[in-house]
């Protein structure tokens, strides 16, 4: 027991152990069951070798941290609680993400506050993913850059392509292949932009690359953002509006091939082009190449034809003035073959009238 100097008074002095194990046991006192929380996870802190997640919990207003907390799942739970919000949101829990958990209240001497969660609502995450992105869709019309990118000239020959993706993706090889084996020889040119597709981190990484590219946009014909060989969870970024505005004001025509969904994303809606999956977007370049080809081709058709009948006109018209020629050159020889009999007569008679009228005058 120590001694208060001031007040002579007996001063109580307790050890750090001793107020945070206080403080544990009116948790578990008043904290002992599992309550339903709303909240924002700022920071996933998943660790694939033990299995587990720690995530870090916020709520804002404004902007800001109103109240920040750490979180805890445990991996057997984790697995469940990822299996069944996979399958009802499509998406996977992730930064940023807005959720509605249960969990129990926790506070230990040695970590102190926590909430340690044992299911998460997917409904919940879904109607606020549905309402993000209606609110991007809606703040995008309103500033009138929902068509922006509809409206840029979509090039007659999509030859020379910039491609974001991921070098591993299974849709980026199946785009190449297709392109490279097309059964007419069309020979195209496309670079590569790696980046993440889905997930955290995937909105600034196509954001930055569509930024590079816009540095050397007149390099290419068009800008190809394409993604394949998974399903359709991870779509989420998509809808974001920082991309989407960035894909919406882009200066050369977007293409997109992200998924098998029928439910379009608002990047896939502001596109100038949407085709689904990477292979659909390499046939419609094809086909490009094959109206093209085909309208050449009619063209040569064409040519040829009016030009034979120009020549069948010109042989007709040759014929007909050689016929005429003919016709007329026969009548003028005719002519002049009846002057030249008249001709001879009128000579023969006169002549003999001559020699008649010299006989007579002989004759005297």
């Amino acid at each position: 027991m120590q001694i208060d100097e001031e007040n002579k008074l007996p001063r109580q002095v307790f050890s750090l152990s001793d107020i945070t194990e206080s403080i544990a046991r009116m948790f578990n006192k008043y904290y002992a069951v599992p309550y339903w929380i709303r909240a924002e996870i700022s920071k996933l802190n998943y660790y694939p070798a033990s299995g587990h997640c720690f995530p870090d919990l916020v709520e804002k207003q404004d902007g800001k941290i109103k109240s920040q907390v750490r979180s805890i799942i445990w991996r057997d739970d984790l697995f469940q609680i990822s299996t069944k919000f996979e399958e009802v949101t499509r998406q996977p829990l992730s930064e940023g993400m807005a959720i509605m958990f249960q969990a129990y209240v926790k506070f230990t001497s040695a970590h102190g506050l926590s909430l340690h969660i044992i299911d998460i609502e997917p409904l919940y995450t879904l109607g606020e993913l549905a309402r993000e992105k209606m609110a991007a869709i809606e703040r995008m019309k309103k500033e009138g850059i929902f068509q922006q990118n509809k409206l840029v000239p979509l090039p007659l020959l999509l030859k020379r392509v910039a491609i974001i993706s991921a070098e591993t993706s299974k849709g980026y090889r199946d785009l190449l292949v297709t392109l490279d084996n097309n059964p007419a020889g069309y020979r195209f040119i496309s670079k590569l932009f790696p980046a993440l597709l889905q997930g955290d981190g995937a909105v600034e990484a196509i954001r930055k690359q569509l930024q590079k590219i816009k540095e050397n946009a007149a390099g290419f014909d068009a800008v190809l953002i394409i993604r394949g060989g998974g399903d359709e969870v991870g779509l989420a970024c998509y809808d974001h509006y920082d991309l989407a505005r960035e894909v919406a004001l882009f200066p050369l025509p977007v293409i997109t091939g992200i998924g098998h969904s029928t439910n379009e994303t608002v990047v896939e809606m502001v596109a100038c082009i949407n085709k689904i999956t990477p292979t659909d977007v390499a046939h419609f370049m094809i086909a490009g190449f094959r109206s093209f080809d085909d309208r050449i081709n009619l063209a040569v058709q064409n040519i040829k034809l009016a030009t034979s009948q120009l020549l069948e006109s010109a042989n007709l018209e040759f014929n007909q003035l050689t016929e005429a020629f003919q016709q007329t050159g026969r009548l003028f020889i005719d002519t002049q073959h009846e002057t030249i009999g008249q001709l001879a007569l009128a000579m023969r008679e006169s002549v003999s009238a001559a020699v008649f009228n010299h006989r007579i005058a002989l004759s005297r």
